[in-house]
């Protein structure tokens, strides 16, 4: 009986034991930030003279310098409630990160905010005025911890939302802070030292046209300038590559020459989203350099398994997708365009690798189109032959000719 008690007993701890270490898994523990990889705006302050200010941004309120801080420089109030604003074309996909330093002592904080030229209109910045999102970082009442506090707006309700309140998250206090917003096909995640935190709709009612900051907090003996909130490092961009494809992959556009206005209804653009490109051919041997219009192209799934350059692509999806391309081809052949394919091999293990992968991708793919009907496979052959390491292949639609791609430099369209 003594035996049975004490196994009972055992038994009992180990499923407290099991219980208590359970643990949950979803997106706050495994999302990662991606960050856009066509910069608006960079911020290197790592050249600016102290004391100096940073050409471009409007001071609304206040006053700022470049000042060094624990062996780096960064932007400084110096007084409470400086508010400086940055004119910014955003596009609609887009990341927002920069790093920030909070004072224990006065309670220090940072705010952004994005804002629409309808926003502008207004004379006050943040919640006291409007804006399509704010986000305060800043220190705990108890000095024990950094929070964040988010809110946007919904333009379908006409009022702001709160996504994170100040007492959802304690961050560790008196270290720099690395904040990260992505917003990508109308999503918006929030990260903080590379945790997400939020993850929320976000579609502002009109283009956002500019970025601002203020810099508050007080309630010490020495003046705001020696106890603030300091910003650094901050970063914007958009994406060249549209939401939802995966790496490892291949990524597809119907590239049109010239800055044109006017392009063709395609069906199996995405969005009609449009990218400027310069791009360096190789012709005949010969490198030639073509400035187009880029239009993405959604792919049904990824077509490569991890590290594998065999194309995989069967079914419904894939036949009513080479459907769309074909039937886009006419209008492409007219305007003298072509498809271009870019090859990735993101999940490689080394440089070398994954630009092997690219490379071999993108070839794969063009093979597996000719197959198809878009492009000739013969020509195709001469173009693997003198393969010169491409990053990518160009279809010309007027004859199903290649052109391999040396370079391929990418920007959004305004």
């Amino acid at each position: 009986m003594r035996d049975r008690i004490i196994f009972r007993m055992v038994l009992l701890g180990w499923l407290i034991a099991g219980y208590g270490y359970a643990q949950i898994r979803g997106g706050a523990e495994t999302a990662q930030f991606e960050p856009g990889d066509m910069v608006i705006y960079q911020e290197d302050l790592s050249g600016t003279p102290i004391g100096e200010q940073v050409e471009g941004w409007k001071i609304v309120r206040g006053s700022y310098e470049v000042a060094e801080f624990q062996g780096k420089r960064w932007l400084r109030p110096l007084e409470g409630d400086t508010r400086i604003l940055r004119s910014l074309a955003f596009p609609q996909d887009f990341s927002v990160e920069f790093t920030t330093y909070l004072s224990a002592e006065a309670g220090a904080h940072l705010k952004l905010f994005l804002y629409t030229a309808r926003d502008l209109e207004r004379e006050r910045m943040g919640p006291d005025g409007p804006s399509q999102l704010y986000l305060i970082v800043g220190r705990g009442y108890h000095p024990d911890h950094d929070f964040v506090h988010l809110r946007v707006y919904d333009p379908t309700q006409r009022r702001y939302q709160d996504v994170v309140t100040p007492g959802s998250y304690k961050f560790t206090p008196n270290q720099p802070h690395r904040i990260a917003l992505q917003v990508r096909g109308g999503q918006l995640q929030l990260f903080v030292d590379g945790t997400r935190v939020a993850l929320t709709p976000f579609r502002p009612e009109a283009p956002l046209v500019a970025i601002g900051f203020i810099f508050g907090g007080g309630g010490h003996e020495l003046p705001y300038k020696d106890r603030p909130a300091l910003l650094d490092a901050l970063r914007i961009a958009g994406y060249s590559r549209p939401v939802g494809r995966a790496t490892g992959g291949v990524f597809l556009y119907w590239m049109f020459p010239g800055g044109q206005e006017n392009l063709p209804r395609l069906q199996a653009a995405q969005s009609q989203t449009f990218n400027s490109s310069t791009a360096l051919f190789a012709v005949s041997g010969e490198p030639r350099t073509m400035e187009g219009t880029l239009v993405p192209i959604d792919l049904p799934a990824n077509p490569f398994a991890p590290g594998e350059v065999r194309v995989r692509a069967d079914g419904q999806a894939w036949g009513e997708f080479v459907r769309r391309l074909q039937a886009d081809l006419p209008a492409v052949r007219e305007a003298g365009g072509g498809l271009v394919i870019v090859g990735d091999g993101g999940d490689g293990r080394t440089e070398q690798e994954s630009r092997l992968l690219a490379n071999q991708r993108a070839i794969a793919f063009a093979a597996w189109l000719a197959g198809q009907g878009i492009g000739n496979p013969q020509n195709l052959l001469v173009t693997v032959i003198t393969n010169g390491g491409y990053r990518g292949i160009m279809v010309v639609a007027n004859n199903g000719g290649y052109r391999g791609i040396m370079s391929l430099q990418m920007e959004r369209r305004r």
